[in-house]
């Protein structure tokens, strides 16, 4: 069965990379929950409206908006070709118009300016998060989860840094002196990382593709109909290798929310990996993929409140709303829990949960009666929108 729906899929033996650029200053990475808030429910947006209602930029006559390149990693992936697909970014918005190519003037495009783009259920995660408390940590930890799946160049960076390797500055504060003299350290070799007008980096993402890419990509681009072979190349957007430019100054950017988190920390003049602070912050998942373990304190205390917040999130509707019902029994799934005591001990949790403000409650509404048991079995609590605090 597995074979035949390979058979399915079309294979893609490119895969494209868009070049790095996420916020202007590394330190301003509230630009994007502070863009994303302005969102409303129920539309779609082209990428023009994104740029216009949502980032405030100004188009010029040449058809460009003012400082564009905010938008470069909001956004999904497409198919650019007949055997390309492009990581377009870190999976902000997904695009509604179908993959393929279309015929416009005689020629032939697979993106059009005027494609639909949705909020994937993760922007909305963060928009909620962030209109909560902007001030807080919450939405950081999920903007630095984000990157952590999506992000290819940050992926393979960090899973280095938290497996023996060490980042050296030029000075020892956070990317600090001459960013281009960046070492990467490990017990065997001292590697610049920057070097080579970012080339160096090419050849560090390269060794480390499969981690580089990561599984959330992969199941990505098996929902839109493709599948990678185990052989498949690494490009640009247009050209090939991946673009390099002011790669230094897009790393800062990308890694910055993780210096925030204290995720990145200084030790003895050389930056590493926090593994218990990246567990604190970040979803048991990343933590297994990207450590490859999960620490006790993670498993045996924040286990469940962790499957409760990612439940939360694969069920969210765009405003943020679950049904009651089929978060416990997506819970109890998840918790190898028989039907028949699901309810009482999902109960449990939720109240436990409400006494140690581990959750809130910040929506209710009765919904339907087709929607099943409401929360707590309150019928006025079958449609919900609830805060985890991990």
């Amino acid at each position: 069965m597995l074979f035949e729906i390979e058979e399915k899929l079309t294979p893609i033996t490119r895969l494209g990379l868009n070049k790095l650029f996420l916020w202007s200053e590394a330190q301003r990475f509230q630009t994007y929950p502070q863009a994303l808030a302005k969102l409303a429910p129920d539309r779609t947006y082209t990428r023009r409206q994104i740029a216009e209602e949502l980032f405030g930029l100004v188009y010029l006559d040449s058809g460009k908006a003012r400082r564009e390149n905010l938008l470069t990693n909001l956004f999904g992936g497409l198919q650019i070709a007949p055997d390309k697909y492009l990581l377009r970014g870190i999976n902000l918005f997904r695009r509604v118009t179908p993959n393929g190519s279309q015929r416009v003037s005689g020629m032939t495009v697979w993106e059009r300016a005027d494609d639909d783009w949705e909020p994937t259920p993760a922007a909305w995660q963060l928009v909620e998060s962030y209109r909560v408390d902007p001030q807080g940590t919450a939405w950081q930890a999920l903007l630095a989860e984000q990157l952590v799946r999506y992000e290819p160049r940050t992926r393979a960076l960090l899973h280095l840094l938290s497996h023996n390797h060490t980042l050296q500055f030029e000075s020892p504060e956070f990317f600090a002196g001459n960013t281009q003299r960046t070492l990467l350290i490990s017990q065997n070799e001292v590697y610049e990382l920057f070097g080579e007008q970012g080339q160096a980096y090419n050849r560090l993402l390269f060794d480390n593709l499969d981690i580089a890419i990561g599984p959330w990509w992969r199941d990505e681009i098996e929902a839109a109909g493709f599948r990678l072979p185990e052989s498949f190349e690494l490009q640009g957007a247009v050209n090939r290798p991946p673009s390099t430019n002011y790669i230094n100054s897009a790393m800062k950017t990308a890694l910055y929310v993780f210096y925030a988190l204290e995720i990145l920390i200084e030790d003895h003049g050389v930056w590493r990996v926090d593994k218990s602070a990246f567990q604190r912050h970040l979803s048991q998942e990343v933590s297994l993929d990207l450590l490859g373990e999960v620490g006790a304190e993670s498993q045996a205390q924040r286990s469940e409140w962790d499957v409760l917040a990612h439940i939360l999130t694969e069920l969210a509707d765009e405003r943020g709303f679950v049904i009651a019902a089929e978060v416990l029994q997506r819970w109890g799934e998840r918790n190898a829990i028989t039907p028949a005591d699901r309810a009482a001990t999902f109960d449990a949790l939720i109240r436990r949960g409400l006494y140690e403000g581990r959750v809130e409650i910040l929506e209710r509404h009765p919904g339907q009666p087709r929607m099943g048991r409401g929360l707590l079995n309150d019928d006025n609590m079958r449609l919900v929108k609830l805060r985890v605090l991990i």
